[in-house]
């Protein structure tokens, strides 16, 4: 696969384009993949990796997490749910919340899963040196941060 014809559209410098570019790529061989090996979408795969990481949470948790919509998260929960790979049980502090657990086999196919996304991701990385990882990792956690403060505060905008 080639580089989008407008990888270079802003020069070098326009680095969020790049990662919006990328980060487009990489989801779409994630949903070729997931669907390919695993019958399942980003979205339901977004669901089952949070549940099986952090343990039983409510559909509300997990869109906070991603930053997904309520429907996306909603039409997967629906969909695992309908296929057993999750359970909802209502919150015994809350009854009008649910909390979602994955099921055996919803922990099984997780873990399939997650040991292909581990490989794609050997690979993808592959070029890339111990150290050129840990810079890379390092930069990108600092344009997150300075990205979720004008997030949350947005007069700090340079004018």
């Amino acid at each position: 696969m080639a580089l989008p014809p407008t990888w270079n559209l802003f020069g070098g410098d326009h680095i969020p384009h790049r990662l919006l570019l990328l980060a487009r790529m990489l989801d779409r061989e994630t949903a070729r993949m997931l669907q390919h090996e695993f019958a399942l979408t980003v979205a339901e795969w977004r669901v089952l990796a949070f549940l099986n990481s952090v343990g039983p949470s409510s559909a509300a948790d997990i869109g906070a997490a991603f930053e997904s919509d309520r429907a996306e998260v909603s039409r997967a929960v629906a969909r695992l749910t309908d296929g057993g790979l999750i359970v909802r049980a209502p919150d015994t502090a809350n009854r009008k919340k649910m909390i979602l657990s994955p099921t055996p086999a919803g922990t099984a196919i997780f873990a399939e899963a997650r040991q292909a996304r581990q490989r794609y991701f050997q690979a993808i990385l592959q070029d890339l040196s111990p150290e050129e990882r840990g810079v890379f990792n390092a930069s990108l956690h600092k344009i997150a941060e300075r990205v979720a403060l004008f997030r949350d505060k947005p007069d700090t905008l340079p004018q």
